[in-house]
């Protein structure tokens, strides 16, 4: 084909057409000018295939992740409703005039954790889980690998719709704010308690509610009252944080398989 072309530009010098040798030597030029452009294009369209690729496979692995976390914030929440709701209802057995258990009904969210409705009146049963409760709080663990995959291996930046990039930092940012220090505040929180019962009774947690006129004792020691309701305001503050965290990941989540869908 190249021989071709250069006997036909041969022809054309030797006729001394030099004007349509070089409208001839032009249009090679435009046309290789073509060529180029559109083999770039399809190397472009490969390049842009791939990332594409690439994109939606990492946030098929985001919504994984996501997926998990919802799951654990829903037991996170679970655990801490029936923390805070079982200690509020042990101090409301105490008669003790609290705002907090005069003006809130105390109720929980499901039986997972009690089976039936908080009992109104002494239930040992009730008491014995309530204070086994008080020193196993469930630990959110947040699924991070995945968004920090996205973002080491930079397809973040090439995510183009803002409003999901928006919905992500939200999302991990909040995690960190209500979930970050969970360990540090929860085991500040139990450890006082721990020590002040092991201090002043010579007792271990689970050793309290099978000691006599339990309930008076509660009630005649603001120091055990004041660490129980830390307890449960910690709790309540887990409840909080996994309830507005599964909501945006509820949100994301959608977002996730929108974008999925249009790659």
């Amino acid at each position: 084909m190249i021989k071709f072309f250069r006997k036909i530009r041969q022809k054309m010098l030797v006729e001394n057409k030099f004007s349509k040798y070089l409208l001839y030597a032009i249009g090679e030029i435009i046309l290789v000018v073509i060529g180029i452009l559109i083999a770039l294009q399809i190397n472009n369209w490969k390049e842009e295939r791939l990332v594409n690729l690439q994109i939606k496979t990492n946030l098929i692995n985001l919504s994984t992740a996501i997926n998990q976390d919802l799951e654990l914030l829903k037991e996170v929440e679970e655990v801490n409703d029936f923390r805070a709701n079982s200690i509020l209802q042990i101090l409301k057995w105490t008669e003790i005039p609290l705002p907090e258990i005069d003006t809130i009904p105390i109720k929980l969210m499901s039986t997972s954790k009690w089976e039936g409705a908080v009992p109104e009146t002494f239930d040992a049963d009730f008491l014995k889980k309530s204070f086994w409760s008080i020193q196993g709080p469930r630990r959110m663990i947040v699924q991070t690998y995945a968004m920090e995959e996205l973002k080491n291996s930079g397809l973040y930046s090439k995510l183009d719709n803002q409003e999901l990039k928006i919905l992500l930092n939200k999302y991990y940012s909040d995690l960190k704010w209500f979930f970050g220090p969970d360990e540090l505040s929860e085991n500040k929180t139990v450890d006082e308690y721990k020590n002040y019962i092991l201090n002043k009774y010579n007792l271990i947690v689970l050793d309290v509610p099978y000691v006599d006129n339990f309930l008076e004792g509660i009630k005649k020691d603001a120091g055990l009252v004041a660490r129980l309701r830390d307890v449960a305001g910690n709790a309540g503050w887990r409840i909080y944080g996994a309830k507005t965290s599964k909501n945006r990941a509820e949100l994301l989540l959608k977002q996730i398989q929108a974008e999925i869908d249009q790659l």
